[in-house]
């Protein structure tokens, strides 16, 4: 047992150094190089370099104490804006999937609107030239080749006309539709917890390790906002944020699309087990099993109280003389 512990604390250990303390390092360096630096200079590694020097000839600096309390600082800097990334990821996703009934996210879905829609018509424009090129005096090969380019431009859109303020919450929204359809979950986010204790160990497993690497998808996405935040210091960071945050959403696409679809693998492949498990009766046709697991599992409203007349009290026993 304790040696599972220790594994465990161990695990723990390499995911907080590399997932916080690492990143929280670099950042800080950063920071206190961007101080000493500033705008005008941003590259100056020689005034970096005198800088650190001078640090490294004061008397206190060889200190054991001093050395000790300037570890300790550093590493709880670190820690902090470790802890801080974390938390702005957390946000993220959930502005990532944020529904687009409020603004900003109904600003954002129709501006993606109107991308969408002038990205079909151009396509569906491109399509009536290549069917009649000698009408709109153009080359057939040239036509067939915008076809193509439209077709590229209106993906990277999106496969079909947005319902979310982003691409993640537009999958994850589509995986909550499939699921209703095809399986008849009306409601996945309440059986998903029954669902996920009758998955075998080994979809478990990626299910647990694609929401983790979503969730680090997030983190970087954080990280990115940081480092913009850092430019107000140091310009180059205003450059090297923004690119964290193109990657950032690069990666956050690709990896819902794995979360949604073993989330997808896990409701078509295992529903009946779980209706077997609730002993609901066996049907044929899945959307019937997950519209009654659905109805078994959605909370029911209180019965209403009803006042209860109070008995009459009981005649008094009589005495056997009487």
């Amino acid at each position: 047992m304790s040696s599972f512990l220790a594994g465990i604390g161990t695990k723990l250990a390499e995911r907080w150094v590399n997932a916080l303390l690492l990143p929280g390092l670099l950042w800080t360096a950063l920071l206190a190089a961007a101080l000493h630096l500033g705008q005008t200079h941003p590259f100056a590694a020689d005034r970096l370099s005198t800088w650190l020097n001078q640090l490294a000839t004061r008397p206190a600096a060889h200190a054991p104490g001093t050395v000790v309390l300037a570890a300790s600082a550093s590493l709880l800097a670190a820690s902090g804006v470790g802890l801080l990334a974390s938390a702005l990821g957390g946000l993220v996703e959930r502005l990532w999937a944020l529904p687009a009934d409020q603004p900003p996210a109904t600003w954002l879905l129709r501006l993606r609107r109107r991308r969408w829609d002038e990205a079909t018509r151009q396509l569906k424009t491109a399509i009536r030239q290549a069917a009649q090129p000698t009408r709109h005096d153009v080359a057939p090969e040239r036509a067939a080749a915008q076809v193509r380019v439209c077709q590229r431009r209106r993906a990277r859109l999106g496969p079909a006309r947005p319902v979310c303020a982003t691409r993640v919450g537009d999958r994850f929204g589509h995986t909550a539709t499939r699921t209703a359809e095809v399986n008849g979950l009306d409601d996945l986010a309440l059986v998903w917890p029954r669902l996920w204790t009758v998955l075998p160990a080994e979809l478990r497993t990626d299910i647990t390790a694609a929401r983790t690497a979503y969730a680090a998808t997030a983190r970087l996405a954080a990280w990115g906002l940081l480092y913009t935040a850092l430019g107000a210091a140091w310009w180059p960071a205003a450059v090297i944020g923004p690119a964290t945050l193109a990657t950032s959403v690069f990666r956050a696409r690709a990896a819902a699309n794995v979360l949604a679809d073993l989330v997808e693998t896990a409701a078509d492949l295992h529903l009946h087990d779980l209706a077997e498990r609730l002993a609901i009766p066996a049907t044929p046709q899945t959307v019937d099993a997950g519209h009654a697991i659905t109805e078994r599992l959605r909370p029911r409203a209180p019965l209403p109280l009803v006042a209860v007349p109070p008995l009459p009290p009981s005649p008094a026993p009589r005495s056997p003389s009487s």
